[in-house]
């Protein structure tokens, strides 16, 4: 199959890192994907410093100039493309609105990754239900909010973003603390992820501010436009000694082994957070809050401890509980990983995806 993806811009989160990793796995797999995106899209130079084919399109905004541009392409290669992908709401509605035009409409699946509530209007519904062969989320606590506004649960289907086990796997925990410059003797948290405020990192310097045990430490993986914020709280709660802000590491996978506990404190509408997935994966006990999707792969009490969103009490008496009980630890850590295993991998997620894609090919064929 050919498979493009088009994007508006989904910023520097999980969002282009899953079309990357799903476009190598699915090229491997034999199928050609091309991705249309601005120029301005972070997902751009990502994916062209992956070797993937991209195509510069402004889809940004709902307007006739980039209407025209993208049926213009469409037109063009129409009889080389299987199934288009969409990923946000303004190139979902372009790819839409083009196909009205085309003799031949091209198969469109929306992948929805995360975001506010769908609105509950015709268009929305129009868009959702008849423009769109099939719709994709990356938890099904997001399908059953598309499910809120009409469609039908058997045209949507959730395909969490897959980790990549080769990656991201258990390894020395001491290798990882001098690889990443984390004292040996210390009882070391850990969060990955892009530092806006709705991933939580404020609720976790609070819950860490009242456990008076300084052994006990933070390791902040990320960058974002919440950074000065985070900073200025961290002094601000005497933390100094006990935070460390890591910033932007393009080798996360080194980073996760080194961690006693690793916590998702997020108060995001998301799918499954890929700090979460690589967290199971690196074998590591994971505290997370039950934002958007994060229920799937965190069971609590089986493969993680799974607490209320912005909630710092009880995210204190977790990170205590699991610091007093390392047999506990283990015994999550490892129930995680072959969940984990099991539902979340990379081929996983390749194999659900091949299938959707498939399906709306083949429909569009059989009409």
């Amino acid at each position: 199959m050919h498979i493009v993806h088009t994007e508006a811009d989904g910023g520097k989160g999980g969002q282009p890192l899953r079309i990357i990793n799903e476009s190598l796995g699915l090229i491997q797999r034999g199928h050609q994907v091309t991705i249309l995106c601005p120029e301005s899209a972070p997902l751009h130079a990502l994916a062209q410093g992956a070797g993937l084919t991209v195509v510069t399109m402004p889809l940004r905004r709902k307007n006739l100039k980039n209407l025209q541009l993208l049926r213009h392409w469409l037109k063009q290669h129409r009889q080389t493309i299987d199934v288009i992908n969409s990923h946000n709401s303004a190139d979902t509605w372009l790819v839409a609105l083009a196909n009205l035009t085309l003799s031949n409409p091209v198969p469109l699946v929306r992948t929805r990754h995360a975001s506010g509530v769908p609105r509950k209007n015709w268009t929305t519904r129009w868009l959702f239900r008849s423009a769109c062969a099939h719709i994709v989320t990356t938890g099904e606590a997001l399908r059953h909010q598309v499910a809120d506004i009409g469609v039908p649960l058997a045209q949507s289907t959730s395909v969490p973003s897959g980790v990549d086990t080769q990656r991201f796997h258990p390894a020395d925990k001491q290798d990882a603390r001098a690889h990443c410059g984390l004292t040996q003797d210390d009882f070391w948290l850990g969060v990955v992820s892009h530092l806006r405020p709705n991933k939580g990192h404020s609720v976790l310097l609070r819950a860490l501010a009242k456990i008076d045990n300084p052994r006990i430490k933070l390791a902040i993986v990320g960058e974002g436009p919440h950074k000065a914020t985070l900073e200025q709280e961290i002094v601000a709660l005497g933390l100094q000694q006990r935070v460390v802000m890591a910033g932007h590491r393009s080798d996360p996978e080194r980073w996760f082994p080194a961690f006693d506990i690793a916590l998702s404190p997020s108060h995001d509408m998301e799918g499954v957070p890929q700090g979460v997935l690589q967290s199971l994966a690196s074998r590591i006990a994971t505290i997370a809050t039950d934002a958007g999707g994060t229920a799937d792969a965190v069971i609590n009490g089986k493969t993680g401890i799974l607490i209320a969103q912005r909630d710092e009490s009880t995210l204190q008496d977790a990170i205590v509980k699991l610091y007093d009980d390392a047999d506990l630890r283990e015994k999550l850590a490892q129930q995680g990983y072959d969940y984990l295993c099991a539902h979340f991998t990379r081929e996983c997620m390749l194999d659900a995806m091949e299938k959707v894609f498939s399906d709306a090919a083949q429909r569009s064929k059989s009409r």
